[in-house]
């Protein structure tokens, strides 16, 4: 299974990656790793998945349950304690189910179907405890208790690694099951017993998720098996090595002696059979179990490290570093070893690595930006693999991909926001004009979709400089256009292009059409002219015409056109009245509202993304401390370092990114705009790790938990006056001091020009 020189210098480079790490006996860095928890998200709403992946990896390595419902979106919820398998890939926190590919499970007996729940000894399932499972970044570990077999997951970036250690001498089996899917249909798989040690095969399925895809896979076992089969259901085709068609499954036989351990790699592809084989002898033919845990695990800890916090509260660490675990899983890699990859039903080949998984419309908000700072190579990856969608392939940019298919399950042109901002933030490695010719294209996309529905309004948009009420969820549509427009604008700023930066500025105003003086919301408008005023007593009428988000966020969903929107509610202490009320609003309401809002402050609901940055909109309004206060809020009610510790989808790096920036105490309201508003800061310090070399410290003088109020701010030992910092001043390095109270400071940070309105709204007002 290893080549022995190969080896020998991966053993080498590990050597030096712990050496580097561990040299100091007293680096606090050394133990950031042991302080992450896998399981926290897998509870309640978190949707998280705790098996082992490596950043940014084409492989999720994960138990898996029954799909019983919404709860079990990544495959695997902490309710429950029977195991179906390991399958190999899985979403990271989404509130939609899909994947779940080539699930492998040991078992002592030979069974090729699942069996029942109730009675999992009548197949390949297993019942296990808690108490016997644990998970760490790249790394997971599980005892089964009806095939007494302990189950180790470790993997590269397109091999998953197993390692089943025995309790019982005797036959022992290994069941392999394309079939398995979270809440897709295989319609077709296939097996090929090829040698001793190697079974290929594929799956091809149907998804509203990843669309309608081939996944190709190739096993290798650590010892020759005794026999292996083929069959459908529990019938065995003897004397077959070859099989498809529908629900085909595959099983391996090993004489087993007591305590010892048989290792499995299963490599994929999702361009062909040749591409999951080539991606082994890649990566998997020179490792073991060990070498590859080492070496993901290492992994991990570079990027742990970019940034170190100092507290005394080890909840709040395994919450931080946690949520820095969640940020860097996705995207995720979908390109094999020698460049190609599947791309909307057709096998394409780049000279770039190629990732999918985009969920945007979350991710763009906080993940994104997060990445522009401490992954600036990485960040470059990404954002020139979305460029490709339009440049190498010949697509519009798609509103959330999974694995290479836009299932278009949300709004707007949403990739253009992490495309513009890496731009805006010259962010080496894009091509500009590329990038600029992909996010303007989308901006003018009619493309019909599924039963000829205009996605995003367009042609009212452009004809009324709205997305009109007959359309559905126009106030969503029109605010989120509103806000790519702004961001596509100023990338054509930075271009020279003035005609379209004056076309996407006036684009980006579209949102004050819908504006109703008498209630401050935002409401649908007809093609007539005409605004529908929704009643805000029942959760029917706005579940239609808000996508995700409510009525309150997305009134408030102007963080791009500030002096507007505060101008149009009478001022700053008109807004601030308004925005705070929405905050305080306690009011009961009818009807069923949608499961992804939650996290309720009032009518703020941490849980879904459009109302992220409502806390940080204080600042603009000169009321730093109602911000400081919401923000510590949330911080501190709606994320923990329990398996419940996320109080809704954790989409894919968006919920953990938000807890990231808001306990180091900013976060970036309008990505584009190179600015992060001041909140609070949680941790006595904190230290990023910037990839030019530099440094950037945030301390927080006499933090504590009723210290959440900022008395003052000093950035390179100036006194600070403001209520944002510069994204070129975090780049340069230096350090970011706060002086913390128990009591509002109510003279700082309140003049208009404290706040980010004059160089973050170039706009005429209204």
């Amino acid at each position: 299974m290893k080549n022995t020189t190969i080896t020998y210098y991966l053993i080498i480079t590990l050597f030096f990656i712990y050496a580097c790490n561990t040299i100091h006996e007293n680096d606090k860095s050394k133990q950031v790793i042991e302080y992450v928890d896998p399981m926290i998200g897998t509870d309640a709403h978190g949707h998280t998945f705790p098996g082992a992946t490596v950043p940014f990896g084409m492989l999720q390595l994960s138990p898996s349950n029954d799909f019983k419902n919404w709860d079990w979106c990544s495959g695997y919820h902490y309710s429950d304690s029977v195991l179906k398998g390991f399958a190999h890939n899985h979403i990271s926190g989404p509130g939609l189910s899909g994947l779940g590919d080539i699930l492998l499970m040991p078992t002592s007996e030979l069974h090729l179907t699942p069996g029942t729940e109730k009675n999992p000894e009548t197949g390949y399932r297993s019942r296990f405890s808690h108490d016997n499972e644990s998970a760490s970044p790249g790394y997971y570990k599980v005892f089964l208790d009806d095939a007494n077999v302990l189950v180790e997951l470790t993997t590269s970036k397109r091999v998953g690694y197993h390692r089943y250690t025995f309790d019982e001498v005797g036959e022992k089996f290994i069941t392999i099951d394309p079939t398995h899917g979270i809440a897709d249909f295989a319609y077709e798989t296939g097996i090929n017993i090829i040698s001793a040690t190697e079974i290929i095969g594929y799956k091809k399925s149907k998804s509203g998720t990843a669309g309608d895809r081939t996944v190709y896979f190739y096993v290798v076992f650590s010892k020759p098996f005794k026999n292996a089969g083929i069959g459908k259901k529990d019938e065995i085709q003897k004397g077959i090595k070859n099989l498809s068609g529908a629900d085909v499954r595959g099983f391996a036989c090993f004489d087993m002696a007591n305590g010892e351990a048989i290792e499995v790699e299963v490599a994929l592809s999702y361009v062909s059979q040749k591409g999951a084989k080539s991606n082994w002898e890649a990566e998997g033919e020179a490792f073991d179990f060990d070498l590859a845990k080492n070496a993901a695990e290492a992994q991990w800890k570079e990027k742990l490290d970019k940034i170190v916090i100092s507290t005394k509260s080890e909840p709040r660490k395994k919450t931080f570093y946690t949520a820095m675990y969640h940020s860097f899983i996705s995207p995720n890699l979908i390109s094999d070893v020698d460049g190609k990859y599947f791309l909307e039903g057709e096998v394409k080949e780049s000279s770039i690595p190629q990732y999918s998984n985009f969920s945007t419309w979350d991710t763009y908000r906080a993940l994104h930006p997060l990445l522009t700072i401490v992954e600036q190579e990485k960040t470059a990856e990404i954002v020139n693999s979305m460029i490709s969608r339009y440049t190498e392939a010949g697509l519009i940019l798609p509103g959330w991909e999974a694995i290479g298919y836009d299932n278009v399950c949300m709004i707007g042109y949403n990739m253009t926001s992490p495309i513009a901002d890496a731009v805006l933030k010259d962010v080496p490695g894009i091509n500009a004009e590329e990038a600029y010719a992909a996010i303007k294209a989308a901006a003018f996309d009619k493309t019909k979709h599924s039963q000829n529905y205009d996605q995003n309004g367009m042609d009212g948009y452009i004809k009324y400089g709205y997305v009109t009420g007959e359309i559905g969820s126009s106030v969503s549509k029109t605010t989120e256009q509103n806000y790519y427009d702004w961001a596509i604008g100023k990338v054509a700023e930075k271009l020279g292009k003035k005609e379209d930066a004056t076309l996407f500025n006036q684009r980006s105003k579209a949102w004050r059409n819908l504006f109703h003086k008498g209630t401050g919301y935002l409401f649908p408008k007809l093609s007539t002219g005409e605004l529908v005023e929704l009643k805000t007593n029942t959760w029917n009428g706005l579940r239609s015409n808000y996508v995700s988000g409510n009525i309150w966020a997305y009134s408030a969903y102007t963080p791009h056109d500030m002096a507007a929107a505060i101008q149009l509610q009478g001022g700053r202490e008109a807004y601030t009245k308004w925005l705070d009320g929405i905050f305080n609003d306690s009011t009961e309401l009818e009807g069923h509202q949608h499961v992804d809002i939650s996290g309720f402050i009032g009518k703020y609901g941490h849980g879904d993304e459009p109302g992220h940055q409502m806390p940080y909109l204080f600042n603009m309004a000169g009321k730093p401390w109602l911000t400081q206060k919401y923000v510590s809020e949330v911080v501190n009610t709606m994320y923990s370092d329990k398996p419940d510790g996320l109080i809704n989808n954790e989409d894919l790096g968006q919920m953990s990114a938000w807890y990231i920036f808001s306990t180091l105490g900013f976060y970036p309201i309008a990505p584009g705009n190179l600015t992060y508003q001041f909140g609070a800061p949680l941790y006595d310090e904190a230290v990023i790790s910037l990839e030019n070399g530099s440094q950037f410290k945030i301390v927080a003088r006499n933090q504590s938990a009723e210290n959440i109020y900022v008395q003052k701010v000093w950035l390179n030992g100036n006194e600070y006056d403001k209520t944002y910092i510069k994204h070129a001043d975090i780049l340069l390095g230096g350090t970011l001091e706060f002086e913390m109270g128990a009591e509002p400071n109510k003279l700082w940070g309140i003049a208009p020009e404290s706040s980010s309105l004059g160089i973050f709204n170039d706009q005429e007002e209204p």
